[in-house]
C-alpha cells in the first residue's frame, strides 16, 4: 500500500500538534493509553477501540483498519503500554500514527512490487510519527545521553538511539 507523501517535517509538525491537543506542553512523557482511551473518542467520529487476544491478533501487537479506522491492540500490548513498557508504548504510538495519517488515504496499488520511497511508505511514516510523538525534537535536543532519553520519554534504548541518529545527535 502507498500513503500520501509526507516529509519528516510534516510528520514532526503533526506530532507536535497532537501533543498540543493533549495539552502536555513540554512534559516529556506522552500518555499513549490516555490518548487512545480518552482523547481519540472525542476527536475521531465513531471511534472504535478494542483489546483482543492472540487468537484474534496473531503476531500483530496492534492494528488499525485503513478503511474504518477501528483500532485494535493485542491484550498483552495493551497491558504493557498501560504499565509503561517502552516497546508497547511505541507500538501504540505507531498505531496512532496509522489512525491519524492513513485511514481512508491509502492507495492499494503496490506499484508493481517496487520498494516504496520512505515518504510514501505507511510503515515508515507510522514509525517516524511514533518517534516524533514520544520524543519531540525540541525536548530531545536537550538530552545528554541515550539513558536520559530512555528515562525521560519512557522509550527503549533502540528507539532512543534511532531517534537521536535521525535528529543528527551524537549522544551515547
Amino acid at each position: 500500500m502507498k500513503a500520501p507523501a509526507r516529509s519528516r517535517e510534516d510528520i514532526e509538525n503533526l506530532a507536535v500538534a497532537i501533543r498540543s491537543i493533549v495539552g502536555i506542553g513540554d512534559a516529556p512523557f506522552f500518555p499513549v493509553m490516555t490518548f487512545v482511551e480518552a482523547v481519540l473518542p472525542q476527536i475521531v467520529p465513531n471511534f472504535v477501540f478494542d483489546v483482543r487476544d492472540r487468537e484474534f491478533m496473531g503476531d500483530r501487537m496492534g492494528a488499525v483498519d485503513p478503511l474504518s479506522g477501528a483500532f485494535f491492540l493485542r491484550d498483552d500490548c495493551y497491558d504493557g503500554a498501560a504499565r509503561g513498557v517502552p516497546r508497547d508504548r511505541f507500538t501504540v504510538a505507531h498505531e496512532i500514527g496509522h489512525l491519524i495519517m492513513h485511514v481512508g488515504t491509502l492507495n492499494r496499488t503496490d506499484g508493481g512490487g517496487e520498494k516504496l520511497p520512505a515518504y510514501l511508505d505507511p510503515e515508515w511514516q507510522a514509525n517516524y510519527f511514533a518517534g516524533a510523538l514520544l520524543m519531540p525534537r525540541e525536548l530531545m535536543l536537550a538530552c545528554l545521553s541515550i539513558d536520559e532519553v530512555m528515562q525521560k520519554f519512557g522509550v527503549s534504548r533502540e528507539c532512543a538511539s534511532v531517534r537521536a541518529k535521525v535528529l543528527g545527535m551524537s549522544i551515547k
